[in-house]
């Protein structure tokens, strides 16, 4: 409790509350075995069982009220408390065990004031006051337990929370770095293109400017926006490259794919390939069915426990399609990890505008992606949505 909060009765200690209540009550008002109730009896037959309704959510409160009333009920000479009384100590000192932050202060001052009330009583025997550390002890050791369960659940609770926010945290990291190789791979197309570009405006320039001028003039025009954009790509490229040497190693195509499958071989995978190389396909396009292989066979190493590894890349009128699919194994079973490597994947396909499914196929796993054969205009309004994973 904090502040200005009122603690709520919860329901199920509201409902003992109302039970203990009236046997308290009832024994009070109606037992032969008690004399005449005086104010001060019946005022400790109603506030224990009470305050049994906070126990949950205000120990301490709880414990307090009880305290007191037993201080009260033990200065006058008196007969024993009654047994709705006795049973809501009980239920007390368990709540003081299972939720109080400071309980043991509590418990000692609950047990003093009980033990107390017997001293006081008429009729008063030892084994009366030995009884009831007996089930004051009992309780405690059963609230001590409840606190622990809660304790331990609560922890795991905070644990699977960490764990949640450290997995996005490594998919958010793994799209960015993802998303600035895709764009250092792309300056490579589009600087090869605008280049070509430049070279031929630049070639047929002296020809038109003795045909026309004004086409001279709209060549000129070219050449100069186009060395003007490679400017800008070759100052973009500075800083997504966050090595201080450039990369002068050739982007991969499906060219590639032979010289990919066979290095896997000689990792130790069982890898075999159908792979249908069409003609037309964008260089961009062309890179990102390449990293999907890439991305299967990189997973299937690590997951796959050196089963087959299959690998197809088909071609139909207008899509490109790559699946590559494991036959699973021992390493298979267990949980997938975060998926940043397909996060990352994702982005690239989204990218070309195709789709990506993944996820197990039996005991193995599978990785499909569809392509279109060349690159579409990328939506404006719209980003690529984050890779959440497939877990089913």
């Amino acid at each position: 409790m904090t502040g200005l909060d009122i603690p709520r009765p919860t329901r199920v200690e509201g409902a003992l509350a109302a039970v203990l209540l009236c046997l308290s009550l009832t024994e009070a008002l109606f037992s032969d075995e008690q004399p005449a109730p005086t104010a001060l009896r019946l005022l400790a037959a109603i506030v224990a069982p009470v305050a049994v309704a906070i126990s949950r959510s205000w120990p301490e409160g709880a414990a307090g009220t009880a305290i007191c009333i037993q201080v009260l009920d033990s200065l006058p000479k008196s007969p024993s408390g009654t047994l709705g009384t006795g049973f809501a100590l009980l239920v007390i000192a368990f709540g003081l065990a299972a939720w109080a932050r400071q309980p043991w202060l509590w418990l000692m001052a609950l047990v003093a004031a009980a033990t107390m009330r017997d001293l006081r009583a008429v009729d008063f025997q030892p084994t009366n006051a030995v009884i009831d550390w007996a089930f004051f002890g009992f309780v405690v050791v059963v609230g001590g337990l409840v606190r622990r369960r809660t304790e331990e659940a609560q922890a795991l609770t905070t644990r699977l929370e960490l764990a949640e926010v450290e997995r996005e945290i490594r998919t958010t990291q793994a799209i960015a770095r993802e998303r600035a190789i895709i764009a250092r791979d792309l300056h490579d197309i589009v600087a090869h293109s605008v280049s070509l570009m430049v070279v031929q405006a630049g070639t047929a320039r002296p020809m038109a400017q003795r045909i026309d001028r004004e086409l001279s003039q709209v060549l000129e025009t070219i050449e100069h926006t186009g060395r003007q954009a490679l400017t800008e790509l070759r100052r973009l490229l500075h800083v997504l490259r966050a090595e201080d040497e450039p990369d002068l190693v050739p982007l991969p195509d499906l060219s590639r794919l032979d010289d990919l499958i066979k290095a896997v071989r000689r990792a130790g995978v069982d890898a075999h390939a159908t792979v249908t190389v069409p003609e037309g396909v964008s260089p961009g396009v062309a890179l990102c069915a390449y990293r999907t292989v890439q991305e299967g066979l990189t997973n299937a190493m690590r997951h796959a426990g050196g089963s087959r590894v299959d690998v197809e890349v088909t071609a139909g009128e207008r899509t490109l399609r790559v699946r590559v699919h494991d036959g699973g194994g021992v390493e298979t079973a267990r949980h997938l990890g975060a998926g940043t490597g397909l996060a990352g994947l994702q982005e690239r396909v989204l990218l070309c505008g195709g789709q990506l499914t993944a996820g197990p196929d039996g005991p193995g796993f599978l990785l499909t992606v569809t392509l279109p054969m060349s690159d579409p205009a990328p939506p404006i309004d719209a980003g690529p949505e984050p890779w959440r994973g497939n877990d089913s």
